[in-house]
C-alpha cells in the first residue's frame, strides 16, 4: 500500500482528513500531523514515527501545505534519508482536496512513480480563476 501523511500548519491537516473521509469514507494508511507546538526536532521525530508505524512497503506520499516552510523542510529531510532505510517517499506541496481525492482513488492501481505526477497535475487543475 502507498501511504499518506498530511503535514500542515495549524489544524488544516485535520480539516482535510475530515473532509476527504466525508467524501470517500475512512481511508486506511492516512495519517495527519500538525506542526503546532512542535519544534523542528520534535516535528521530525513525529513524522518519522508516523511513517515507521505503518506498513508502507510501496511508499509514502507526504502532502505539505506550503513550500519552504518548517513542514516542507521536515518532509524533505525524511524523504532524503538513507536509501533502503525507509520506503520510497515523495513530497508534494500545496496540498488541496482535488489532489487528495486523486491520490486515494488511484493509489492501489499505480506505483508511486506514476501516481505522484498525476496527483500533482490534479492539484494544479483544481486551482482556477474566474473573471
Amino acid at each position: 500500500m502507498i501511504g499518506c501523511v498530511i503535514l500542515t500548519h495549524g489544524d488544516l491537516c485535520f480539516g482535510l482528513k475530515e473532509t476527504l473521509e466525508g467524501i470517500m469514507g475512512k481511508q486506511e494508511g492516512l495519517s495527519v500531523l500538525s506542526n503546532t507546538g512542535r519544534g523542528k526536532e520534535e516535528l521530525l521525530s513525529a513524522l518519522q514515527k508516523r511513517i515507521n508505524q505503518k506498513n508502507f512497503g510501496e511508499g509514502v506520499v507526504i502532502f505539505v501545505d506550503m513550500f519552504g516552510t518548517s513542514c516542507w523542510q521536515t518532509a524533505k529531510k525524511v524523504a532524503s534519508g538513507m536509501p533502503g532505510e525507509r520506503p520510497k517517499i515523495a513530497v508534494i506541496t500545496g496540498v488541496n482536496l482535488p489532489m487528495l481525492v486523486k491520490f486515494f482513488t488511484l493509489r492501489s492501481s499505480l506505483p508511486i512513480s506514476q501516481l505522484v505526477p498525476l496527483v500533482k497535475q490534479e492539484g494544479e487543475k483544481g486551482i482556477r480563476t474566474e473573471s
